[in-house]
C-alpha cells in the first residue's frame, strides 16, 4: 500500500494507523488508545483513500494492498477540524479559571478556595503564602474578582479578601507538612471557555447559591471565608496541561464556536482516592469504559442514557464510591481530557 506517496509494507490484519505509525507517519488520534479496542468514533484519525475517494477512520480500518492513503489532504484536514469543532460545541468548560489567569501572582484560586470550603486551613494557608498578595481593596485593584463568573450571579467571590487574610501574620499555620510547589503555567495557545450556560445552570455548580456577603472593610473570619469559598463555581480544569483535546485544538488552530451551548446536564461527582468526574469536559470517547472492561471487574463505568442524555456513569443504582480505586485510576489514565482526575 501507499501512504502519502510512500510504499510501505504491512502485516495482514494491521490497521492503517498501525502501519503509518510503524513507518514514522503521524496520524492524530483522540478516542484511540493503543491497548484498547478501537472505536473510530471521534473522526480525528480520518484519512483519505485517493483511489476510491473514501474517508476512513485509520484506527479501525485494516490496511489493504490497493489502498493509496493520504493523511494530509484538504478533505482530511477539513474533516478533522470539523470533528474537533463539533466536540467543542458541547464543551462548556474553562481550561483555566478566569480568576487564575487574571491574578498578577498566578494564584491557583480554585485550589485555595476548595481548601477553604473544606476547612483545610493549613493547606489553604500554604497555597496563599506561595503567591504574594499584591492587590488592593478597590474593585479596580482586584483583577481576579473583575473576571469572576459569579460577578453577575450575586457578586464576585471575595477572593482578594480571603487571600489577604490567609497571608496575614495573625493567621497561624502548622509547619509539619511540605509546601505545594505546583505553579500556574500557560502551556497551550488554545483555551476552551465555559459558554452557553444559563444563570440557573451556572449556579447549580456552586455549593453556595447565595449572594456575596463580604463587604469592603468588614472583618474576615473562617465562617465568612467558607461561605465565600463555597460560592465558587470551580471553573478551571483539573488537568489543563494534560489534555489531548486541547493539544489537538492548538495543533489544528481550531476555535471554540462562539454560540456553543451544552445540551447535557452537567454532573460533578467524586469517588474513592480523590477521584473526580466533570461531565462538561467529557467527550464520550468511551476510553475509560474500554479500559475498565479490560480489568474484568464487576462494577465499572459505562454509558448511561441516549442521545443528548448520554453520559459516562457508574452502573444503575451505583455511585462512583462503589467503583474501586484501582479501576478509577485506570479510567483517569485512559481519559484524554480533564473529565476524570485524581486529587
Amino acid at each position: 500500500m501507499k501512504i502519502n506517496g510512500y510504499t510501505v509494507q504491512f502485516n495482514e490484519g494491521a490497521t492503517i494507523l498501525e502501519v503509518a505509525t510503524a513507518a514514522g507517519i503521524f496520524i492524530p488520534t483522540l478516542c484511540y488508545k493503543k491497548e484498547l479496542q478501537p472505536s473510530g468514533g471521534c473522526g480525528v484519525c480520518t484519512v483519505e483513500d485517493i483511489n476510491t475517494g473514501n474517508l476512513l477512520p485509520a484506527c479501525a480500518t485494516c490496511a489493504q494492498n490497493d489502498q493509496n492513503i493520504s493523511t494530509t489532504s484538504d478533505r482530511v484536514i477539513r474533516l478533522r477540524k470539523s470533528a474537533l469543532v463539533l466536540l467543542l460545541s458541547d464543551h462548556p468548560a474553562d481550561c483555566e479559571a478566569p480568576c487564575q489567569m487574571a491574578c498578577p501572582s498566578g494564584l491557583p484560586v480554585q485550589r485555595m478556595l476548595e481548601s477553604v470550603a473544606a476547612g483545610k486551613w493549613d493547606d489553604a494557608r500554604r497555597i496563599a503564602l506561595q503567591y504574594p498578595f499584591v492587590c488592593g481593596d478597590k474593585v479596580d485593584d482586584t483583577p481576579c474578582e473583575r473576571v469572576c463568573r459569579r460577578s453577575k450571579l450575586g457578586g464576585a467571590v471575595a477572593i482578594c479578601a480571603i487571600h489577604r487574610y490567609l497571608c496575614s501574620e495573625e493567621y497561624p499555620v502548622s509547619s509539619d507538612k511540605k509546601s505545594d510547589q505546583r505553579k500556574f503555567r500557560r502551556t497551550s495557545t488554545f483555551r476552551s471557555r465555559m459558554r452557553g450556560l444559563s444563570a440557573e445552570e451556572m449556579l447549580s455548580l456552586a455549593a453556595e447559591k447565595g449572594d456575596r456577603a463580604f463587604k469592603g472593610g468588614a472583618t474576615m473570619d473562617q465562617d465568612a471565608m467558607r461561605y465565600e469559598a463555597r460560592r465558587c463555581l470551580q471553573c478551571g480544569c483539573e488537568r489543563p496541561d494534560n489534555c489531548e483535546l486541547r493539544d489537538l485544538c492548538a495543533a489544528f488552530d481550531v476555535k471554540q464556536p462562539p454560540a456553543s451551548r451544552t445540551n447535557r446536564r452537567i454532573y460533578r461527582e467524586r469517588g474513592a482516592g480523590g477521584f473526580r468526574f466533570d461531565s462538561s469536559r467529557c467527550i464520550l470517547c468511551e476510553r475509560c469504559v474500554r479500559a475498565a472492561a479490560r480489568l474484568n471487574v464487576i462494577v465499572a463505568p459505562g454509558i448511561q442514557g441516549r442521545g443528548f442524555d448520554s453520559r459516562i456513569a457508574p452502573p444503575l443504582a451505583r455511585s462512583w464510591d462503589d467503583i474501586d480505586e484501582k479501576t478509577l485510576r485506570v479510567c483517569v489514565q485512559a481519559c484524554p481530557t480533564g473529565a476524570m482526575a485524581m486529587r
